[in-house]
């Protein structure tokens, strides 16, 4: 019992909140034609009236110069209405921009995720994707290049340590002709040699 009533308490307010807003919306709705009308109606003829300072003219010359500030009256207003429309034109364009923006790095960001999982699989295959996951990753997102650089470094350094380890490792006496071909004894290595290579190749490059 003692929990509802929290939420009884907000409905109302959220209610009211509603309410008030609905009735600000319908107030604005009503003003702003009510104020264009007066600055359109009434204030062109108080402009002549002002300028002329009590002087007599015709009627039509009267009515030709309130016409004449109508019409600049007309322009600015126009000019005002294009202005705030390009405004909020570019508002939405940079909101749109910014949530573009934010959709693409948590793509990156998951796609950097997966990828970096798949170095820990069982099969050479899923590893073999997962380092050229993140080539391209790396390839597309400058900021991105450095982190995978060096996860590409350690995946060298865990798989190919020196002196060679591991019962089909080279021996150090061997050899380097009678060394079997890095892509055929470590595929997986030789690719992250190849990307770590030609990433800090691009890293490096002048601009």
């Amino acid at each position: 019992m003692e929990t509802g009533e929290p939420d009884r308490g907000r409905r109302p307010r959220r209610g009211r909140l509603v309410r008030h807003r609905a009735i600000v919306g319908l107030l604005a709705g009503t003003a702003v034609p009510a104020v264009l009308g007066t600055v359109l109606v009434v204030l062109p003829g108080m402009v002549v009236d002002h300028d002329l300072a009590g002087a007599s003219v015709a009627a039509q010359d009267r009515l030709k110069a309130v016409n004449d500030v109508r019409t600049t009256l007309l322009q600015t207003v126009g000019g005002m209405v294009v202005a705030f429309g390009a405004y909020a034109t570019w508002r939405q364009l940079r909101v749109s921009q910014d949530s573009l923006r934010a959709t693409q790095e948590g793509h990156v960001t998951d796609r950097f995720s997966t990828a970096v999982d798949q170095l820990g699989s069982d099969k050479l295959e899923t590893r073999i994707g997962g380092l050229h996951a993140l080539w391209r990753i790396a390839e597309h997102s400058a900021r991105d290049r450095e982190a995978v650089i060096s996860i590409q470094a350690a995946y060298l350094r865990t798989h190919l340590p020196w002196p060679p380890a591991g019962p089909q490792a080279p021996a150090a006496a061997v050899p380097i002709n009678d060394v079997v071909p890095l892509e055929v004894r470590a595929a997986d290595a030789q690719v992250a040699l190849t990307g770590l290579v030609v990433l800090r190749r691009a890293s490096t490059a002048p601009i």
